[in-house]
């Protein structure tokens, strides 16, 4: 296939864990499957990882899956077509020993079969597309199912970072040398995954459309305000002690469970649909990334949204000093035993929103179409 794609239309099937709900986070998978449907293709996005068993968890999520999307596809924008397999139990990670060698069955089990709305998609693509977690279980079903179907390993975390289980994690070594391409958002996460596999760094874009809209600011006239956005190696102590130091400030999290009563400057939303959070990003003072993290994940920052879309809005960011942050607009502090936050915050609040800290990010439809021709490139 040509290495220019503009002309074609393909038909792309995503397996993800992820959901496409109204209210739910957006994760990256979600903006570049709206920008190939945009762009022209026929995307169907199949959410696994769920069953009824998400009804103990999460019922909410649990809900609104079975209501519209449950064994089935539902249009949710011209183009893009989602569904969720719901089977009555599915394979889960697990920190218990004895659950993670029941697992060595059980994904092998739950990746060998997908219901007949995602089996039809799958059977007919030219591209399928698996993102990293559970999905990679069914990798060889998908490989059975479609032979001729390029296959791209959409790899946006380190497994054993996140949790996942060992056969997950053994099932990723097995599959990559078998991917036709392994789409990364980091270089040092190329470097961390098993070797043999053919790697390409795309790093993530920035809904820019979105972003540049005029918003009414959603904060009190006066106030002074940071943001943090998701929950991944979330470190609520850190933000405790920034929270500690700023009383005068209020702190808005979002997506991440705080565990206790917070303080009366902090406010808690919960996960939250990401274009209702835009408005408290574009008028944040500053931008928070507090990761509680190791060397090993040190790829987070090139492959952290927030540090994108912070940085497009021109925040200043407080991040640990860990984490190799290039851009002019980061404040690192201290992993363990930080002491000056006060200085930081008031550093961060000093900053001119410079027009440099935005330069060079992507768009989210710059990342499709380099993402597609990754995988359709033959070189």
């Amino acid at each position: 296939m040509a290495d220019d794609l503009s002309g074609e239309r393909l038909k792309i099937v995503i397996l993800t864990s992820h959901v496409f709900l109204r209210g739910y986070r957006k994760a990256s998978i979600h903006f570049v499957a709206r920008k190939w449907a945009e762009q022209g293709h026929k995307v169907h996005f199949v959410t696994i990882g769920h069953s009824w068993l998400t009804r103990l968890k999460d019922r909410p999520r649990f809900n609104a899956l079975s209501k519209v999307q449950a064994n089935r596809f539902e249009t949710v924008e011209p183009n893009l077509d989602a569904g969720a397999y719901l089977p009555p139990l599915h394979a889960f990670s697990s920190n218990n020993r004895v659950l993670n060698r029941v697992n060595e069955v059980a994904f092998r089990v739950y990746g060998s079969y997908l219901p007949d709305f995602a089996r039809k998609a799958v059977a007919t693509a030219d591209l399928v597309v698996i993102e990293s977690g559970s999905a990679l279980s069914f990798f060889n079903y998908v490989r059975k199912l479609n032979p001729r179907a390029r296959t791209l390993y959409f790899c946006r975390d380190l497994l054993r970072s996140v949790g996942a289980a060992p056969i997950l994690q053994k099932m990723q070594e097995e599959a990559i040398p078998r991917f036709d391409v392994i789409c990364v958002p980091s270089q040092r996460l190329g470097a961390l995954l098993p070797t043999g596999g053919r790697i390409r760094v795309i790093p993530q874009g920035v809904d820019t459309a979105l972003f540049d809209r005029r918003y009414a600011s959603p904060y009190k006239p006066g106030s002074r305000n940071a943001i943090s956005v998701g929950n991944m190696l979330f470190d609520q102590l850190a933000v405790d002690q920034m929270v500690a130091a700023a009383p005068e400030m209020t702190f808005h999290i979002f997506g991440a469970t705080w565990r206790g009563a917070p303080s009366p400057n902090i406010v808690v939303y919960g996960e939250r649909d990401f274009e209702s959070i835009v408005p408290y990003i574009r008028h944040a003072d500053i931008g928070l990334a507090p990761y509680r993290l190791t060397a090993d994940e040190v790829y987070l920052a090139e492959s952290s949204l927030k540090l994108s879309q912070y940085s497009y809005c021109r925040l200043p960011i407080l991040l640990p000093d860990l984490i190799p942050f290039k851009r002019a607009n980061g404040i690192p502090y201290r992993l363990d035993g930080e002491t000056g936050w006060r200085q930081k915050i008031d550093a961060a609040l000093a900053m001119p929103r410079l027009p440099e800290f935005s330069e060079g990010i992507l768009t989210w439809g710059d990342v499709a179409k380099q993402t597609l021709r990754a995988a359709f490139d033959q070189a």
